[in-house]
């Protein structure tokens, strides 16, 4: 199940231009229509996106009259979004690297798979997993739903712009996903190579050549993570900027159409919900990252009943002094508590927003 909805992921993705990669089983490729393709769509996205934003913001405007604070954040919501957009566009030359990365640990780690057998993947990472896509496939859906429903009168050209403009916002919430698989995929390496060093210390003798095959692999987890962090570091602090604008601004939104403006309650509960659901979306990457790091520096007290031998004491060493940390730009760590950071300075903004709300009006 996982891996359809992997490769469901990379088929849209490569769909609206932001790899050039295709999934063929557990391998990416690149072929010369491939290529040719991400960058006719980059192209489209760069050049009609802004046009099919400003039409939006004018049936926006003109549909009601609305205080002059929100047209103003209207505008702040896209200018942003698109500046993501364009910075996401531009540098899908370092993501596909960041798939070029990947591929050797993964086809390593199915082989070390393969030969020693695997146990069912942990609930912390199944769920996880699930309730990404989950989230994702909403939001995307939601897109599409407000522009069709704020949009004008339905016809053919009508329904090719929708699609489209649906198609460029939504790369602010698949990009991400790319991360957060890389993500998985070393966390659920990290879980394995955990699972066989306790099996490996539970036999007798320890199979010290099974111990450094091991070793090899978490030390490649480990290169592979840092690396993906690096390549995907300005990627993630733009994504970040923006879900902080939209939170502040669509909390105000919510707001004002919900008090001040006469909105069916049906848009209100959805809304809403969509709002919470790309809250916790932003969460699991932040969790995703500490379980990475979590599962890297696994304690192994349990081996303080064994016979240590030279081998094993270099191990505990070497899992001791290399810690992982993740920080993005080398700016901050991602963990939960700064996601906490990050809803608590929403909030505040937030109550700003109201304030200049209520004084325009007055």
């Amino acid at each position: 199940m996982s891996h359809l909805l992997v490769e469901i992921y990379f088929g849209y993705a490569l769909a609206i231009g932001i790899t050039s990669n295709r999934m063929v089983g557990s391998i990416f490729k690149q072929t010369c229509f491939s290529r040719c393709y991400a960058l006719v769509v980059n192209i489209a996205t760069l050049v009609l996106t802004p046009p099919l934003l400003w039409e939006s913001r004018n049936g926006f405007r003109g549909s009601h009259s609305y205080p002059k604070l929100i047209l103003i954040t209207f505008h702040v919501r896209y200018l942003v979004a698109y500046a993501v957009i364009l910075y996401t566009v531009l540098s899908r030359g370092f993501r596909d690297r960041a798939l070029e990365e990947v591929q050797p640990l993964l086809i390593k780690l199915m082989h070390e798979e393969k030969r020693n057998g695997r146990q069912r993947l942990r609930r912390s990472l199944l769920l996880p997993l699930y309730l990404k896509f989950f989230m994702a496939i909403y939001m995307c859906l939601t897109i599409w739903i407000f522009h069709f429903y704020s949009g004008p009168e339905i016809n053919w050209k009508t329904i090719a712009k929708m699609i489209f403009l649906g198609n460029a916002l939504n790369i602010l919430e698949i990009v991400p996903m790319g991360y957060f698989l890389a993500l998985w995929h070393i966390a659920s390496g990290y879980d394995f190579v955990n699972q066989r060093l306790d099996a490996i210390m539970a036999s007798t003798p320890v199979d010290l050549e099974e111990l450094q095959n091991i070793w090899s692999l978490h030390a490649a987890l480990t290169r592979t993570a840092i690396r993906v962090n690096k390549i995907y570091g300005l990627q993630m602090l733009a994504n970040r900027i923006d879900n902080f604008i939209y939170g502040v601004i669509n909390a105000y939104w919510g707001t004002f159409f919900t008090f001040d403006a006469d909105t069916n309650f049906v848009w209100v509960v959805i809304g809403s919900v969509t709002y919470w659901i790309r809250c916790v979306d932003s969460y699991l990457i932040d969790h995703m990252s500490d379980l990475v790091m979590r599962y890297q520096s696994s304690p192994k007290h349990a081996w303080s009943e064994r016979c240590w031998s030279g081998e094993i004491n270099s191990y505990v060493t070497y899992v001791s002094s290399s810690k992982l940390q993740l920080r993005t730009c080398g700016l901050y760590q991602e963990n939960r508590s700064l996601w906490f950071e990050t809803i608590s300075s929403i909030l505040y903004y937030y109550i700003m927003l109201l304030q200049f709300h209520l004084v325009m009006r007055n």
